[in-house]
């Protein structure tokens, strides 16, 4: 099965979608395991977005003889400072969404093992200060 050390996964039928609203860290990474556990196939989807855009980061699909995938996606473009008079991704609040669609209009069970947001401690040391203000 998939999930972290700890077993820790979300099981979910698909179609469906999660969705975690939240400032994201520098040099951030989401990292996950991607499987469906049920004979319809499942494209897994992941995505950042604000109030004015929707960027697609990663797509797969996979059916359950594939077996589990690794799902890694950088998500650096979203915190930091940037050359721009508008654009400051360190004050957007993002959402990160996680989506399952049933392919071929079949539900699915999907699963997203040990869904996670990495950084370097450089990036955790910011964040941390970041929130406190």
């Amino acid at each position: 099965m998939v999930g972290g050390p700890d077993g820790t996964s979300l099981r979910v039928t698909s179609p469906s979608r999660v969705t975690w609203t939240l400032r994201l860290p520098h040099n951030g990474r989401f990292e996950t395991t991607v499987a469906t556990v049920s004979d319809a196939r499942v494209r897994f989807r992941v995505g950042v977005s604000d109030d004015r855009i929707y960027e697609a980061l990663s797509e797969v699909v996979l059916a359950k003889g594939d077996g589990p995938r690794e799902v890694g996606v950088d998500l650096g473009a979203y915190a930091g400072w940037k050359w721009s008079l508008f654009y400051h991704p360190d004050r957007i609040t993002w959402r990160l969404t996680l989506s399952a669609d049933a392919m071929g209009g079949v539900p699915g069970i999907a699963v997203w093992g040990a869904p996670r947001i990495m950084t370097t401690r450089q990036g955790e040391e910011e964040y941390r200060q970041r929130a406190a203000k």
